[in-house]
């Protein structure tokens, strides 16, 4: 996954790509680092460090916190919300990726299109201008 804002500062940054695993989510303890669907946009990855594990009638509840956030996230992340533990990370190396989501890759998918249709028409400029010559013996 890459991270994609500075909630994690200075543990991880802007771009870092990080390794994740997934785990038994009772083996998670206080102060992990997790990888959760956010309680209020399922599809959205959060990755927090856990600061307090509720467990109520069997179901576990993390509590989460961003190292560069003042304060706790104020939810409560069900253990089936869990995608992982973070496990490492390569540095910066997904600040392309996150830029290429943006305007800039926009930018970048048009003019590639724009580059194949004109070598596209130069090719064909060539080879129309080209006479193929009948076969010996016709």
């Amino acid at each position: 996954m890459v991270v994609s804002s500075g909630s994690m500062i200075p543990t991880l940054n802007v771009g870092d790509i990080i390794l994740v695993r997934g785990v038994d989510p009772t083996t998670v303890t206080v102060w992990t680092i997790i990888i959760f669907h956010s309680p209020y946009d399922y599809p959205t990855a959060i990755v927090h460090r856990v600061i307090r594990i509720d467990n109520e009638n069997g179901q576990l509840f993390f509590e989460t916190k961003g190292d560069n956030n003042p304060v706790a996230d104020g939810w409560r992340v069900p253990a089936a919300n869990l995608i992982g533990v973070y496990v490492g990370r390569v540095p910066y190396v997904g600040l392309l990726s996150l830029e290429l989501r943006g305007p800039l890759g926009w930018i970048l998918i048009v003019l590639l299109v724009f580059l194949i249709i004109g070598m596209e028409y130069d090719e064909s400029k060539k080879t129309s201008g080209k006479k193929i010559a009948a076969p010996k013996g016709t």
